[in-house]
């Protein structure tokens, strides 16, 4: 998808906010765990790395309207990560983690259940996330670890900033003004964590986007006192 397809739905979501923000208001807290990869092109024998934990704070709104939903815009502190194989049949091991603030914003039609007390949603929507670290860890059958250390981004090799969608499912249940949430999340990225080869000669990969799925637990409280 192109930059500018990107921000057109980054606005249109933005704009679906604007209207509403007089409604139903909450905070939560969101934390879980899952897993990601690379789609490198060239290929690379690679598979998901699993086990990278996801955190953050959120805000949300939702009305009266049982499909529409509302939205809820988060603040996340994630890991995520890769792991590749020199060859088919190496010993080897290569394994990457990042560190990164992403912030999702997301449309949230939701369906309820038992008089309002229960909903199944659906979240959708753009994101945006900059790294802020990264390790680089190898591994061999044989030999044991190699090495696991800090790996340094450079500005020239790498992209900080990446951008995409996230979208997913999950389930609330309602007790006064708290709700429970459980929720899976897809976070398919766009752009690439590695320059490609017109921006750096260097580079191997022309493409190089991750990839993302995680189950979270969150916690959310109704900061606008609900109407008798």
């Amino acid at each position: 998808m192109s930059k500018r397809v990107f921000i057109f739905t980054l606005f249109a979501v933005m704009l679906l906010c604007t209207p509403v923000l007089w409604a139903q208001h909450y905070i939560g807290v969101r934390g879980g765990a899952g897993g990601g990869g690379v789609r490198f092109k060239p290929h690379v024998e690679k598979s998901f790395l699993w086990g990278s934990p996801v955190g953050g704070v959120a805000y949300k709104y939702y009305g009266g309207d049982r499909f529409v939903g509302g939205v809820e815009v988060d603040v996340n502190l994630v890991k995520k990560g890769y792991r590749t194989y020199p060859r088919v049949d190496s010993d080897s091991t290569y394994q990457r983690t990042l560190t990164a603030i992403e912030l999702p914003f997301m449309w949230q039609p939701h369906v309820t259940f038992f008089k309002n007390k229960a909903r199944f949603f659906i979240n959708a929507g753009p994101y945006i996330s900059y790294n802020i670290s990264s390790r680089e860890k190898l591994t061999s059958k044989k030999r044991g670890l190699m090495y696991d250390r800090e790996y340094k981004l450079d500005n020239l090799v790498d992209n900080r900033l990446e951008y995409g969608l996230s979208c997913g499912a999950g389930f609330g249940v309602s007790i006064k003004r708290f709700e429970i949430t459980a929720e899976f999340r897809y976070v398919l990225g766009f752009s690439d964590i590695f320059k490609n080869p017109n921006k750096n000669p260097n580079s191997s990969f022309y493409e190089s986007p991750i990839d993302q799925m995680n189950v979270t637990i969150g916690l959310f409280y109704r900061i606008n006192k609900p109407k008798n």
